[in-house]
C-alpha cells in the first residue's frame, strides 16, 4: 500500500477535507493541511491529538475479538469532524472535515479509497 499517495487521494477526494494524514505508531508520516486551510491546532497541539487518537484505536484493537474489526472511529466537534480509519496495527489515517461537511459520504469515499489502495 502506497500512503503517500492514499493520503493524497483522500485529500483530492472532497473539498471539505481540511487535512489527511497517515499516523504510524502515534507519529506523523505523511500528509498535512489543504494549502487554504486555517488550522486550529498549533504544533504541539496537533502532535499531542494525533497520539491520543492513536492511543484511542490501540484501546479498540483489546475488543475487537468480540466486536469486529474497527473500520472508522468519528469524533464531531464545533469547529472540526475527525475521523480515524486504522489501516494495520501501527498504522492510521486521520481526515480532518469542515463543520458542514457531509461525513457520511467523505467517510465512504475514504473507504473505497482504502480498499483500492
Amino acid at each position: 500500500m502506497d500512503l503517500k499517495s492514499l493520503c493524497e487521494d483522500v485529500m483530492e477526494s472532497d473539498p471539505k477535507i481540511r487535512f489527511s494524514m497517515i499516523v504510524v505508531d502515534g507519529e506523523k508520516k505523511y500528509g498535512g493541511y489543504r494549502y487554504d486551510t486555517v488550522e486550529i491546532l498549533n504544533s504541539d497541539e496537533l502532535d499531542r491529538s494525533i497520539w491520543y487518537a492513536y492511543e484511542r484505536m490501540c484501546g479498540r484493537h483489546s475488543q475487537e475479538h468480540k466486536l469486529g474489526k474497527t473500520k472508522f472511529a468519528l469524533g464531531v466537534y464545533e469547529n472540526v469532524k475527525r475521523a480515524t480509519f486504522p489501516l494495520n496495527r501501527h498504522t492510521l489515517l486521520l481526515v480532518s472535515m469542515e463543520p458542514n461537511s457531509d461525513h457520511d459520504g467523505i467517510i465512504n469515499k475514504v473507504l473505497k479509497l482504502i480498499e483500492k489502495a
